[in-house]
């Protein structure tokens, strides 16, 4: 009998172990290794090639970081892509509250049709999404424009803030809802006390997601905004085109990368769990 309880303590253990060890290797091969690689492409010095059988480069340098700051509008892309996120992020967060609401929390015919509908959007080719809007955006007059990028990019960044929002609403005990109408709240008193502090978390999450998304579109930006309005992913593909740059596009990547780890790191504390246990305490 001891003999087991002792084999079942080490099975234990040893999962235990396991477990973290894989999830660790994996996140080693999927984040670590690629970022490791496009900061060592970025530093390589361009007198010594880096080439197989090398592992690591020879010498350093900060040539291409100062090239790509010196010969390329990077840090205006910067503010053109932080502008056109911030909109997008906003936009979407308007049109999503109410509609996710009307379809997570009202049995409207045909429901569960239109959840799939919303998310057609993401399997349309994101280049042929570019040009027809393209087309569109021009005789509007919204092309080299913020609000015509912004708009492009609410088209493909609202289905999953949507989807999102409307797993939130739908997630809802009907029963504190219920108790806040019998103490006497009116529909937005409802709204604001008891729905909005439950749905933060995946709102948050959502409007992470948002917001990444933006910043990393490629083609819609490119369509609409080229030539005036630039954003970081135009730079970047500049780098990935007939002459591929590793060096510049690995800088570039890297710089795009700045502000999406900065906003995770900023919103990062709120995404808990605690926050819907909070919104349910206080009813």
């Amino acid at each position: 009998m001891p003999d087991r309880n002792r084999n079942r303590s080490l099975t234990k253990k040893l999962v235990a172990f396991i477990i973290p060890a894989c999830l660790g290797l994996i996140f080693m091969a999927w984040f670590v290794v690629p970022m490791g690689m496009a900061v060592l492409w970025s530093l390589v010095n361009p007198d010594y090639s880096w080439s197989y059988p090398q592992i690591f480069p020879s010498h350093l340098s900060l040539y291409h970081w100062k090239h790509v700051f010196r010969y390329t509008n990077i840090l205006g892309a910067i503010k053109n892509s932080l502008i056109v996120a911030t909109m997008t992020t906003i936009g979407s967060v308007i049109l999503a509250i109410p509609t996710a609401y009307a379809i997570g929390r009202r049995k409207l015919i045909g429901s569960e049709t239109f959840k799939i509908i919303i998310l057609l959007p993401m399997a349309m080719p994101g280049m042929a999404m570019a040009i027809f809007l393209g087309r569109m955006f021009s005789k509007w007059g919204l092309s080299n424009s913020y609000l015509g990028i912004a708009l492009a990019h609410i088209l493909c960044t609202l289905p999953l803030l949507l989807r999102i929002l409307t797993v939130s609403f739908e997630s809802m005990p009907q029963d504190i809802i219920d108790a806040a109408s019998n103490l006497g709240a009116n529909p937005w008193y409802r709204f604001k006390e008891v729905y909005v502090p439950m749905i933060v978390p995946g709102l948050i999450a959502g409007c992470i997601f948002t917001f990444i998304g933006s910043m990393e579109e490629f083609n819609l930006s490119f369509i609409i905004g080229a030539p005036r309005i630039q954003t970081v992913p135009t730079i970047l593909y500049s780098y990935l085109g007939y002459n591929f740059l590793r060096t510049n596009a690995s800088v570039v990547t890297l710089v795009m990368m700045v502000p999406n780890i900065i906003v995770l790191m900023l919103t990062e504390h709120f995404i808990k769990t605690e926050y819907l246990g909070a919104a349910l305490g206080k009813m």
